[in-house]
């Protein structure tokens, strides 16, 4: 199963954290796990090559995947590029509920 993240603060995504395969079909040919890791890959490309606001980003081989901007940095910048990933994530949970665990977490700061 796939654990994926979104933090928020002041309705303000700033973080998302990706961990593990989502167990579809095995390694190399799991089209659900591509799925998850393109549309976060996608929207980490948008953060930081097309707004350019430098998010920490991290990619592991075994499914570990970080998306995370300073919670000081401008983040509503970035707001239609999460909202988007989020909402992606969702339609791909819709379908495949014993694959995705998402998760939305108010971050006090």
């Amino acid at each position: 199963m796939t654990n994926i993240k979104f933090f928020k603060t002041n309705n303000n995504y700033f973080k998302i954290e990706a961990t593990g395969h989502t167990g579809y079909a095995k390694s190399g040919e799991d089209i659900l796990c591509a799925s998850i890791s393109s549309i976060l890959q996608a929207g980490a490309l948008g953060i930081n090559k097309v707004l350019k606001l430098g998010a920490k980003v991290q990619n592991k081989i075994d499914g570990y995947i970080l998306i995370e901007l300073p919670i000081n940095q401008k983040l509503a910048d970035a707001q239609v590029l999460f909202l988007t990933m989020l909402e992606s994530i969702k339609d791909l949970q819709s379908g495949y509920s014993d694959y995705i665990n998402l998760e939305v977490i108010d971050y006090v700061y």
